[in-house]
């Protein structure tokens, strides 16, 4: 190889190194001088308000507000029956796990369903359970239920 492109080869590679050494080492000599302080806001801030006729001072903020009760849902009435079936879904929920003789209870969460397991004799079991469940929970219907 001719030593004239070994010299040009050697000062580019020393001037890249001389190069990535000033990009690692200048960011961490630099200190900044300069500290920030955060002013506090001229005037008080509330998210639930929403104010209609702003002063050019913000003296007094409180004179002009509306507090904001619209957030934009559509409230929706629920029937009776609705609140029945998720109160006796609560109650039954808060009671797990259940065992009784003949069967046992447990809420699995990810599917928002009750686990029914069935003892022997699983006949009798399950005619047990839907009497149990007709009693007790009327408003739960199979659907809620997981049998095993």
């Amino acid at each position: 190889m001719d030593s004239q492109n070994i010299k040009v080869y050697l000062a580019i590679s020393g001037a890249l190194i001389i190069l990535l050494i000033l990009v690692i080492i200048i960011p961490f000599t630099k200190k900044s001088s300069t500290t920030s302080t955060t002013q506090p806001t001229p005037y008080n801030l509330r998210p639930t308000t929403v104010e209609t006729n702003p002063s050019p001072n913000n003296q007094s903020p409180d004179n002009n507000t509306v507090p904001a009760d619209f957030t934009g849902v559509a409230e929706e009435e629920l029937s009776p029956e609705v609140i029945d079936i998720s109160l006796q879904k609560k109650d039954l929920r808060q009671k797990t796990p259940l065992d009784f003789s003949t069967f046992s209870i447990d809420f699995n969460y990810g599917e928002d369903k009750f686990i029914v397991t069935f003892k022997d004799p699983k006949d009798q079991a399950q005619k047990e359970f839907n009497s149990w469940r007709l009693i007790n929970y009327p408003g739960l219907g199979t659907d809620q239920f997981l049998l095993k």
